[in-house]
């Protein structure tokens, strides 16, 4: 084993969470190190709210906070757009840069294709609580230490970016526990077959539902969303419905169904005397209503001789597929799981197990809807350990 280099600070991670925790730490006057295994840091941030990075929400409880952080320490103005909060320039790769830039000028030191990785005590590819602090090795021999320790690794969404899940080992090395992880943000795959209502968009209410194992009448609703909804070949899509995939848990046979409602603004009754009355005058109820694949679609969902207006009103209003999973990690947005909140200080983020280790963004059992509330998070989180590092 190579002789370890000495810092005060030592992230895993260098996403928005890590950098940002190193810049506040940094800037503290504290020695600190990023490791980061990708060839470059904030590699997932350049792909963030489609190019663009919407790094936090009216609504998001930090709002005000981070919206003044990442002016202040790294020069990104917001412009707002339908209350999401975007980077003046409208691109991701400002942030990212920013965020890099202002650590390194911080006096952080960013070490890419620093690949930490877990294996026994005592041998390449540990991470472990030694008598003075903490002690990482990487997969190439070298060796690093600090006082303070902060997991910044992430989750396992974006997998394809280099977004493996490693944190959760580690932090399961030092004593935390882990609630399995699962996609979040991301596409519903289902049963039925959606070939037929491929490329389809249409804006709808969509409601989950937790069903039970027998034939029965559908029993919970975990969780509702209105807007648009998508079809792909493989799976139903929109961020209505990716923010109600936070809620598939498929353990202990657990059993999902996703109804839509077409008409959301008017009630059923009121949609079988629309039908009757465009029947009437045109000859038609649905057509021209919605998309032309989703008529001939609902039509293959009823019977024959069903497709009266009150059978199609109600096939309208609680359009029905049964959930099998999410589209999985290549396409999820954030990771649902992780460790528990209960186990951090909620307001420096540290560890309530092991003193020095903080755990921040991604890697923590937070995940919040679509529209920045996650980015809010991560920069929250690692603003906060990092003065708090700073502050002992």
């Amino acid at each position: 084993m190579k002789d370890s280099e000495r810092y005060d600070v030592l992230i895993v991670g260098a996403g928005a969470s890590g950098l940002v925790c190193a810049q506040a730490a940094a800037a503290r006057g504290l020695r600190t190190a990023v490791l980061e295994r990708n060839d470059i840091p904030a590699k997932k941030i350049y792909a963030t709210g489609n190019g663009r990075c919407n790094f936090t929400n009216e609504g998001a409880r930090f709002f005000s906070e981070t919206v003044g952080i990442m002016s202040r320490c790294f020069g990104i103005e917001a412009i707002m757009e339908e209350g999401r909060a975007y980077p003046r320039s409208l691109e991701a790769s400002s942030v990212a840069e920013a965020l890099v830039s202002a650590a390194k000028r911080a006096g952080a030191e960013v070490f890419c294709n620093a690949h930490a990785v877990k294996a026994a005590l005592e041998s390449a590819g540990t991470v472990q609580k030694n008598g003075q602090g903490f002690m990482v090795e990487c997969e190439d021999g070298r060796v690093f230490s600090a006082q303070a320790l902060v997991l910044a690794s992430g989750g396992k969404a974006g997998i394809q970016l280099g977004c493996y899940g490693e944190g959760y080992r580690f932090a399961q090395a030092l004593g935390h526990s882990v609630i399995k992880p699962i996609p979040a943000l991301d596409g519903l795959v289902c049963e039925e077959d959606l070939s037929a209502l491929h490329g389809v968009r249409v804006r709808t209410k969509a409601s989950l539902l937790e069903a039970p194992e027998a034939e029965a009448a559908y029993e919970e609703l975990l969780a509702e969303g209105s807007g648009e909804v998508q079809f792909t070949k493989d799976a139903i899509s929109g961020i209505c419905v990716m923010d109600l995939s936070r809620c598939v848990r498929r353990e202990d046979g657990k059993r999902f169904v996703l109804s839509l409602d077409l008409f959301p603004e008017i009630s059923g009754e009121e949609l079988v005397r629309l039908f009757l009355s465009r029947k009437q005058a045109f000859g038609c109820g649905l057509s021209w209503l919605v998309p032309e694949k989703l008529k001939e679609y609902l039509h293959t969902r009823i019977s024959a001789s069903l497709h009266g207006p009150a059978a199609m009103a109600a096939a309208a209003k609680d359009l029905r597929f049964n959930i099998t999973g999410t589209r999985g990690w290549k396409t999820a947005q954030t990771t649902c799981g992780g460790v528990p909140l209960g186990e951090v200080d909620s307001e420096s983020f540290a560890s309530l197990l092991v003193p020095g280790l903080y755990i921040t963004g991604e890697l923590l059992d937070y995940d919040g809807p679509c529209g920045g509330f996650n980015l809010d998070w991560a920069i929250h989180s690692g603003y906060a350990a990092g003065c708090s590092i700073a502050a002992e």
